[in-house]
């Protein structure tokens, strides 16, 4: 009897050892999804990790294009100085939040959330941020234009804002005329 109760307690003390030894790989369960915000409004960016306690966790904002990177934090600490940007981190889901107040034109951009596993590898997971820009109509715009009756007139028009304007002509009677998009 006493030799099988030694059995019994190996036994366990295996299987405790056993998985409390192995390391899960670092996960990203959650993130905002793409916002569209005004200027001057407020967001909150979300990002939620599983078994990152030994990692380095970033939020990074990196333009459309991908040409410019800004390391915003690491861990729980906000490494940009601008007090529109805050950064809380809530331990028991394991989240970090990135608010930005006073959203400007040059806030709009890719905002990724970066655990770093080691020099050479990560996992990320990104959301994007669009700021609403009215539209304004270009000044390389037609402007006027005069032509000989029955001939063809093409006249252009270059508009920029987002979301993207669609564009429409009218006669000066307020008659609505047909519009071909052409692209650039």
């Amino acid at each position: 009897m006493a030799g099988m109760g030694v059995v019994l307690l190996a036994g366990l003390i295996c299987e405790l050892v056993g998985p409390a030894q192995a390391q899960r790989t670092p996960t990203i369960s959650y993130i905002t999804q793409e916002q569209i915000k005004d200027i001057g409004g407020t967001v909150e960016l979300e990002c939620s990790v599983l078994y990152a306690s030994e990692y380095s966790v970033h939020w990074v904002k990196t333009s459309n294009d991908r040409s410019d990177t800004v390391f915003l934090s690491t861990g729980s600490s906000l490494v940009l100085k601008d007090s529109r940007f805050s950064l809380r981190y809530d331990l028991s889901s394991t989240s970090y939040t990135l608010q930005i107040k006073d959203i400007q034109e040059t806030d709009a951009g890719i905002y990724q959330c970066q655990v770093v596993l080691s020099v050479t590898n990560k996992i990320s997971a990104e959301v994007a941020l669009n700021v609403r820009r009215p539209p304004i109509i270009s000044d390389n715009s037609t402007q006027s234009l005069v032509v000989s009756e029955g001939q063809a007139a093409q006249m252009e028009c270059y508009a920029s804002g987002y979301p993207v304007p669609q564009i429409t002509w009218r006669r000066e009677n307020n008659a609505i005329l047909p519009t071909v998009a052409m692209s650039s």
